[in-house]
Parts: C-alpha cells; sequence; structure tokens
C-alpha cells in the first residue's frame, strides 16, 4: 500500500496515511508516457501499425483519488496522480 493521503481533507496533518474513512471515488485514465508532452521523443522507423500496437503494450495508468470534506459545501480534495506502470510479458 502506498501512503498518499499525508494531509486530511480539512488542511491538517494525518497519522494513518494509507486509508482515509471518508466519502471518496477514484477516476482511472490511460496513460502514455511516451505520449506526454514534454518528453524527448525518439525517431522510430516503424510501420504505423506496429507503432500503435507498441503504444498499447506501453499504455499504464493514472489514477486520481478524490476525497469529499467534512461538511455538505466544501470543496473535495484531490490525491494523486498515481502512476500504475505497464506490465511487461513474460515479468
Amino acid at each position: 500500500m502506498m501512503e498518499i493521503f499525508h494531509t486530511d481533507a480539512s488542511g491538517s496533518s494525518r497519522e494513518l496515511k494509507k486509508l482515509m474513512g471518508r466519502r471518496n471515488y477514484l477516476a482511472v485514465v490511460a496513460y502514455d508516457p511516451e505520449a506526454v508532452p514534454g518528453q524527448q521523443q525518439q525517431p522510430q522507423q516503424q510501420q504505423p501499425q506496429q507503432q500503435q500496437q507498441q503504444g498499447l503494450q506501453k499504455l499504464s495508468l493514472a489514477v486520481d483519488f478524490v476525497v469529499q470534506g467534512d461538511g455538505a459545501f466544501t470543496a473535495p480534495t484531490k490525491y494523486g496522480p498515481v502512476i500504475v506502470p505497464h506490465l511487461e510479458f513474460g515479468r
């Protein structure tokens, strides 16, 4: 388990950093680290179909945890993103 809940939704420090007993949800998004702007791209000499399949093999997940604060009108607090790396066949 990862320690991602260092501060409470109210902003105070927390003792239990791995779990939070509040109403929450998470958003999971497909994440391709090679397609993120700002990173250097290496020139590839592959066919377009091979490039597309290569991108699918390195697809990761980005997970954001959103936690509701105290009270009815407080803004939710976002924790993340937590990147879940792609799996490699045979490892």
